[in-house]
């Protein structure tokens, strides 16, 4: 679900907010999910969690990373984190331009069974970031879009203070309902004036896309939390 395929939906096939929105959310909060975990992810996982564990800084999430550049930003923001980037795409990966920073590892995994096994073993990063995943704006791919998707329930249980920014508005306004569906508060904004913190920040800002943002305190239970 990586930005790489976020190209700007001029006529998406989806035009509003799905009537069903409140319904999918719900149903992956009393379900539980049986997919196998991917031998590459658990074994990716075992890997950082040694350094998580042994690390006495704050944790902040990077996923869906791509090349990386975000991390890499991430790393020189917050100086007194460790950062990781989770990307499924050992290609993306492998174009990673290096950094003098050292707080901060890339991983090669499915971010979905990475979500699993960072709140099963109740990681708790202190921000999460989600920049411009993948939309999948046609209706029928509403279920691969991260807040209607199988993953969501343990996005939300990382807690943390989530960021998310897509070039695609409704997106962002699913993205927020979900999150109030699940119980939290979000706000809203478009992304304006701002130094891009990605390749594909850099490059939607370049050919005037309208870009968005949704930010909500996951340890926040605003509304009652699931």
């Amino acid at each position: 679900m990586a930005g790489v395929f976020n190209m700007k939906p001029e006529k998406p096939g989806q035009q509003d907010i799905r009537q069903d929105l409140t319904e999918i959310v719900e149903t992956h909060f009393t379900s539980v999910w049986q997919r196998p975990i991917a031998a590459h992810s658990a074994a990716a996982f075992d890997a950082v969690r040694e350094q998580v564990e042994a690390s006495s800084l704050p944790l902040v999430s990077d996923s869906c990373c791509g090349t990386g550049d975000s991390t890499r930003y991430l790393a020189t923001a917050f100086a007194d984190a460790f950062v990781i980037g989770v990307d499924k795409s050992a290609h993306r990966l492998g174009r990673h331009r290096g950094s003098e920073a050292e707080n901060y590892v890339m991983v090669r995994a499915d971010v979905n069974d990475f979500w699993r096994l960072a709140a099963e073993a109740a990681w708790q990063p202190v921000r999460h970031y989600l920049l411009y995943p993948n939309p999948y704006p046609k209706a029928s791919q509403v279920r691969k879009r991260w807040y209607a998707s199988s993953a969501f329930p343990s996005l939300i249980k990382l807690g943390g203070l989530l960021t998310v920014r897509t070039n695609w508005s409704l997106y962002a306004e699913e993205f927020a309902c979900a999150l109030n569906v699940a119980g939290f508060n979000a706000s809203r904004r478009e992304v304006k004036n701002e130094a891009p913190i990605t390749a594909f920040e850099t490059k939607y800002q370049e050919r005037g896309h309208d870009l968005y943002e949704v930010v909500s305190d996951l340890n926040d239970l605003g509304t009652g939390g699931k």
